[in-house]
């Protein structure tokens, strides 16, 4: 039974306890039940300094000198207590493991555990992200010293020898806030005649769980672990083991040598098992209390063989140090403890059960009183008692206790008719077994408090209570009747519901000060002597974000909770989210005026414009490509996944699938997008010719020459994939549908719309389509409802429908058209979630360059490997051909199919074929920058021109085919395969042969 049984481990050290204690309300100047305060009898004015009213309670009568005797002229003050100043911050200080007890016998001070260091730690604070956080010590009522609660979030067990930056051997979190269990008076026989012996000689007991079932309860797998810790586990491992029960005393405040200043406590305690059924933070056992005064409870098991006692406050110590020992130690040092005789344990008949020698109860410091002795006789029946001559205990033989031992409750809100009860769990146990009492509770003051009673789900022994404030104050609930009397605290917190209907507006600095900073300012002056105070403005308005994060309800259970005391009601609380919006909305941003479309004002205009747009998409389609590109293919995936640098899912989703079918994942995904930008390229320029403008090849361009072409903002540049690249594409697409910060391609293509739609004059009279047809990368949707469609522009209508089918393909229409799903938008947004949910970051790409190039330009990189700069050349002067192909197939106003014309599948295959295998080639090869690939080129733009007239400019572009196959020969063998050698001699003769009028135009 917990401490009770085997293992155990011992500890000592100090606790540091920080607390305020001019909030005791020694002379009235609080009134709890209102959160207010008066000074000589009336409220204090808010409108002074709070300085005031603590320069007033300081001067108060009575006062002590600096050894706590009488002294009108004293430093210290009854009304504001040692530690005005107090912030609640509770400590243990040096806490290391004593003794390990693992079976019956002595306690082993020679174990390797022995010195390992405990820590008790406050809550991780996730909005300041801090370390070091400090446990506190909060008064339910503070003019009650048995109302503790001690909120703690870590606890941790460490080397003897470990500093800050050592791994724990053992770390666990700690559920609830843990209260005073028993709470002794006189624990120290010896007097001094200072004002606050009654504190000094006071003992608490505490006692904290943690289970074994939460996540964060740890022992180091990385560490070596002593044996003593390894029984530890395999007695944690039994089913009816729920964790383990951590159970601390504090007795011996140090004397405070001056005001303002934390006191110390000696720190004894003791670590066992938490067994199912067993509170987590009320000690197990039959429980003996005694009829003396300065004596403590006493807990009880017997066992067939022995009988273990728990009873670490149960006898005083005698005498008491004027002075801390040292810094080291800065309680002060004790006698022993007093001596009571040998102790009898007996039964109701006066059977004499156990025997406990004076000698081992005075032992304190080994087994902290916590101890076994030997089992005499065994017990027949009835209570057990146990005493000397000088002492006695009697068997409580009820014991009721709740976990939830100090709790605060909500006033009700009878505006609204609502209550806020609060249900607890009750356990009750007759002589140590759990049992169902004949009464259990009651409120202490029914005024404040409505107590009901109804079974419990957890069965027998357990009662559920429903706690429901009624009035604002403190107050006790009672469990048991006569001797077998436990206590519950209860604080109802003032009736605060007006406060909620207040509108948010009227919520500034002065009302939030008025009602709710004021009662701490006054009470609690740590805030203005160590962090900030209250009663400034500007540092409020500054911190009103972290105030309410501090104050959030739901933060209520965390150490770092403000205020600490936790006396705000739930009304002041939301008070600071209604300040901090009152904030926020100061801080008013003029809105950017709207992407207002650039109004196109004439022809003249549009042409400009659409020109620029050929551009744009000649520049994203290279983009994507590039990006594509620095993906590896299927094969070349699936050998990374063999070496082991890839899994099989990330393969999947760079390459797609081993069937090669529809899912080609994120390379196939960019290269599908491309496609249609190359549609988007050539769809524009139908546009232009219908407009009567020639054929506009193009040209790309990317960073501050792209920002001040276009007016983007978004970065135009030749980069590698990446989920940044990604991010950046998704900006590309974006659609004008859904609201963003300044110009994007949408209205760029809104202004052209609008221009169509609206000048006069734009197309001439019956003058029939001027472009090519084509039906390559067109959408599903598009062929349903337009199966004859072929990318014709003829006049404003077929114009208007050219631009809808580019912003549709691109942006979706609007997030509930069929169209939304295969737009590059969605599409990106859609591969982009794949990569965000990656279990760990995953970027294809091979280590490409950003922005390669042969010659030094703005914002581009320079190649420098000769073999990647003769490759470059390859690919540059094949990008040419492309175009110039293309723009001579143009020059000669083709009205027909362009999946016909042998000029637009000879461009098309040196795309394919050449530029696609060169990139690839390229992606692998060296740049001369450490680290970095080469990349196929950003292009030059093409300046060559080609006869108009066809046989010639075929003519002229057969010799660039001659001369780009001899440069490919003249390379280096393993650089470029013979394939696309034989691709340019094939064109060569082709073109050659359409000349000379041997072949058709047309295929």
């Amino acid at each position: 039974m917990s401490l009770l049984d085997f293992p155990r481990l011992h500890f000592r050290g100090f606790a540091r306890a920080n607390v305020p204690t001019g909030n005791r309300n020694t002379h009235g100047n609080i009134d709890i039940a209102t959160n207010t305060v008066s000074m000589a009898g009336e409220p204090v004015d808010l409108c002074r300094p709070p300085a005031e009213f603590h320069a007033h309670l300081k001067q108060l009568a009575p006062r002590f000198n600096a050894k706590g005797k009488p002294d009108p002229d004293g430093i210290f003050s009854l009304a504001a207590g040692h530690n005005f100043c107090g912030n609640n911050h509770f400590s243990w200080e040096n806490a290391r493991i004593t003794g390990v007890q693992l079976r019956d016998g002595e306690v082993d001070t020679q174990d390797p555990l022995v010195g390992a260091r405990l820590g008790l730690w406050g809550h991780y604070n996730e909005y300041l992200r801090t370390t070091f956080n400090r446990a506190r010590w909060i008064d339910n009522n503070p003019a009650q010293p048995d109302t503790t609660l001690i909120y703690a979030g870590q606890f941790t067990l460490s080397d003897k020898l470990a500093t800050p930056n050592t791994p724990t051997l053992f770390t666990a979190d700690i559920a609830q806030a843990h209260s005073v269990r028993w709470l002794g008076s006189g624990h120290i026989t010896e007097r001094s005649g200072h004002f606050l012996d009654e504190e000094i000689g006071r003992s608490r007991l505490f006692q904290f769980s943690v289970s074994k079932q939460d996540p964060h309860f740890l022992f180091n797998a990385e560490l070596p672990l002593p044996a003593s810790m390894h029984a530890l586990q395999q007695a944690l491992a039994d089913d009816e083991v729920l964790g383990l029960t951590v159970q601390y005393c504090l007795f011996n405040m140090s004397t405070p040598p001056k005001p303002d200043s934390p006191v110390f406590y000696d720190l004894a305690g003791s670590i066992g098992l938490w067994r199912r059924d067993e509170l987590a933070t009320y000690p197990a056992g039959r429980l003996l209390q005694p009829r003396q005064a300065s004596l403590g409870p006493v807990l009880v098991k017997l066992h067939a063989d022995r009988v273990s006692f728990n009873m670490p406050t149960a006898i005083p110590f005698t005498t008491r140090d004027a002075d801390a020992v040292s810094e080291q130690h800065p309680t002060h040092a004790l006698g022993g403890k007093q001596a009571l005789g040998d102790l009898l344990l007996q039964d109701d008949s006066g059977t004499l059960l156990a025997r406990i020698p004076e000698q081992l109860y005075r032992d304190h410091w080994r087994h902290h009183g916590v101890f076994d002795v030997p089992l005499q006789h065994a017990p027949t029946a009835g209570s057990l008692s146990l005493g000397s001559a000088q002492a006695q205990w009697d068997e409580a033989d009820w014991v009721s206790q709740s976990d939830s031992n100090q709790l605060y409750l909500e006033a009700p809100n009878r505006n609204k008719h609502e209550q806020f009860p609060q249900t607890i769990t009750v356990q009750s146990r007759f002589r140590g077994e759990l049992a169902a009492p004949p009464s259990l509770a009651q409120a202490e003051d029914g005024a404040l408090l409505a107590v009901e009673q109804q079974p419990s789900p957890l069965g027998h022994g357990y009662t559920a209570l429903t706690l429901t404030g009624r009035q604002p104050g403190a107050t006790r609930i009672v469990l048991g009747t006569a001797s077998a009397r436990q206590y519950l605290g209860v604080r109802v917190l003032p009736d605060d519901w007006d406060l909620d209907d207040v509108p948010a507006e009227q919520v500034d600095y002065a009302f939030l000060y008025r009602h709710v900073m004021s009662y701490y300012e006054l009470v609690y002056p740590f805030m203005s002597d160590k962090v900030f105070s209250l009663a400034d403005q500007c540092k409020c308005e500054t911190y009103a974000r972290l105030m309410w994060q501090m104050c959030d309800p739901q933060n209520r259970d965390k150490s770092y909770y403000m205020p600490s005391t936790r006396e705000l009601s739930l009304p002041k609380s939301r008070l600071f989210l209604k300040y901090l919006t009152q904030v926020e909305a100061k801080a008013k941003a003029a809105l950017p005026a709207p992407a207002t479309p650039h109004a196109i004002g004439n022809k003249a205009e549009l042409i400009d414009e659409l020109k620029k747009a050929v551009d744009l998409e000649l520049s994203l389609m290279l983009q994507y490509l590039y990006a594509a590109y620095s993906i590896p293919n299927y094969a070349q995936g699936a050998a990374l996944v063999q070496a082991g640098r890839w899994l099989p899912a990330e393969l999947e989703l760079a390459c797609g699938a081993e069937d090669r079918r529809r899912n080609s994942g994120t390379r196939g995904m960019l290269l599908e997008i491309a496609h249609e930008e190359m549609i988007h390229y050539l769809l524009v320029n139908n546009v232009l010719m219908a407009l009567g403008e020639p054929f506009h090849r193009g040209a790309p361009v990317l960073g501050q020459q792209a920002r001040q072409r276009f007016g983007l903002d978004t970065e135009f540049a030749f980069e590698p994939f990446s989920e940044h690249v990604l991010a950046r594409f998704v900006r590309f697409e974006w659609p004008d549908y859904i609201p963003t910060p300044g110009k994007s391609i949408a209205t760029f293509y809104i202004a052209i719309r609008r221009a169509l739609a609206e000048l006069p004059g734009l197309f001439e009279s019956g003058g029939g389509k001027r472009g090519g047809e084509h039906h390559l990368f067109l959408k599903e949707l598009t062929n349903r409802a337009y199966p004859g469609y072929q990318l014709e522009v003829s006049d404003r209508d077929s114009a208007l429908f050219a631009i809808d089918f580019v912003t549709e393909q691109g942006e979706g229409v609007a997030v509930d058209s069929p169209h939304f799903a295969s737009s590059h938008f969605q599409r990106l947004r859609t591969v982009a979630g794949k990569f965000s949910a990656c279990g760990k970051p995953f970027e294809p790409a091979l280590p490409a360059l950003k922005n390669p190039v042969l010659e030094a330009r703005a914002d581009c990189t320079v190649v420098t490997d000769q073999t990647a700069r003769a490759l470059m050349q390859l690919y540059q002067g094949c990008y040419e051909l492309t175009f110039l192909l293309m723009a001579h197939h143009f020059a000669q106003r083709p009205l027909g199919s362009l999946r016909r014309s042998r000029l637009m599948n000879a461009s098309i295959d040196i795309m394919t074929g050449l530029l696609r295998p060169l990139s690839a080639a390229l992606m692998n090869m060296p740049s001369g920058v450490p680290g970095r690939h080469a990349g196929p080129p950003v292009p030059e733009p093409v300046s060559s021109q080609v006869s108009g007239d066809y046989s010639l400019g075929c003519d002229m572009l057969a010799q660039k085919c001659l001369a780009l196959a001899q440069y490919a020969r003249s390379l280096e063998s393993d650089v470029i395969g013979m394939a696309p050698i034989e691709m340019l001699e094939f064109f060569n003769q082709q073109l050659t042969d359409l000349s000379r009028g041997k072949m058709s135009r047309e295929a």
